[in-house]
């Protein structure tokens, strides 16, 4: 859902996000634990989401994500409203099919959609029913699709399933490595090549981060790169600053290679903009995971 986050160019924060396999799975450090009532739907949201981090984050500290319930039918699905974007603009659907004292099942990659609604105001001090009148239209216009594809008030099958230990945070899978800036920089410049910008950086990479592992070791990774004075070869101080934020979102092997062809998906990609707020279509997502034929690890009953 992001990051979940905006970033302003000035002031990156960097926000670790990573994902577990069940069975296979390590604590990592974790400076804001979930404190909310809904453990259960809260793991079912960030191990959805892909880029989900578990916390609303606020510079110096952070907030636990917000959470409001719909609906939920005769065999134990849930649907609700998931928000962890302390600039008060990205929000999610997204659809549990079932929970029990320390596991929770969904399908994985069709269960959330996600919507990014303009606002003036920060996610802070708002009432308690804030989620809920922020997403209501979002819930009624995307709720039927939802429920279609999850089984809604059909039988539980759990063979359609993933299924993760509950958590307050989320984990990443043991012996997951991400990418090295030298590695970040040679997959942003090939991109940036296609951009055709008259004065772009060598090493425009700031930031990356593991998004999610298949049940093969697969990494989703994300890589934050900016192009400074891209437009101005011959920039001075005095000049106007100016610069191209690219987010590109790379799957990779255990070992960093990667499929230049398939295995780069482009999530954001502008000049000049402040605010650098993006949301997607989880079918996007879906189909860029199967191009590089990603495997997820479904249940075995």
């Amino acid at each position: 859902m992001k990051k979940v986050l905006s970033i302003l160019f000035c002031c990156i924060t960097l926000f670790t996000c990573s994902f577990g396999l069940s069975g296979c799975i390590f604590n990592r450090e974790n400076p804001f634990p979930y404190r909310g009532e809904y453990k259960e739907l809260y793991t079912t949201a960030i191990y959805s989401i892909p880029d989900a981090v578990g916390y609303m984050h606020h510079g110096e500290g952070a907030y636990s994500s917000d959470i409001y319930i719909w609906e939920q039918d005769d065999y134990g699905r849930t649907l609700f409203s998931y928000c962890e974007d302390y600039n008060n603009q990205i929000f999610g659907l997204v659809i549990s099919q079932a929970y029990d004292e320390n596991t929770v099942y969904f399908y994985p990659e069709i269960n959330y959609a996600l919507t990014l609604i303009d606002s003036d105001y920060l996610y802070e001090s708002v009432k308690d029913d804030h989620l809920k009148n922020k997403t209501e239209n979002f819930y009624l216009e995307n709720k039927e699709k939802l429920k279609e594809e999850n089984d809604w008030n059909k039988p539980l099958d759990k063979t359609k399933c993933v299924s993760y230990a509950i958590t307050d945070h989320k984990v990443l899978a043991e012996g997951t490595h991400s990418l090295s800036s030298t590695q970040c920089d040679e997959i942003l410049n090939e991109y940036t090549k296609t951009l055709n910008l008259p004065n772009p950086s060598k090493t425009p990479h700031r930031y990356n981060s593991v998004l999610q592992v298949d049940a093969e070791g697969k990494i989703l990774h994300e890589i934050y790169g900016v192009h400074q004075h891209h437009d101005n070869p011959n920039w001075k101080k005095t000049d106007k600053f100016t610069y191209y934020s690219i987010t590109l979102w790379v799957i990779t092997d255990k070992d960093g290679n990667y499929d230049k062809e398939n295995g780069v998906m482009v999530m954001y990609s502008k000049a000049n903009e402040l605010d650098e707020s993006f949301v997607y279509n989880a079918k996007a997502i879906l189909e860029f995971k199967n191009k590089n034929n990603w495997t997820n690890l479904y249940c075995d009953e």
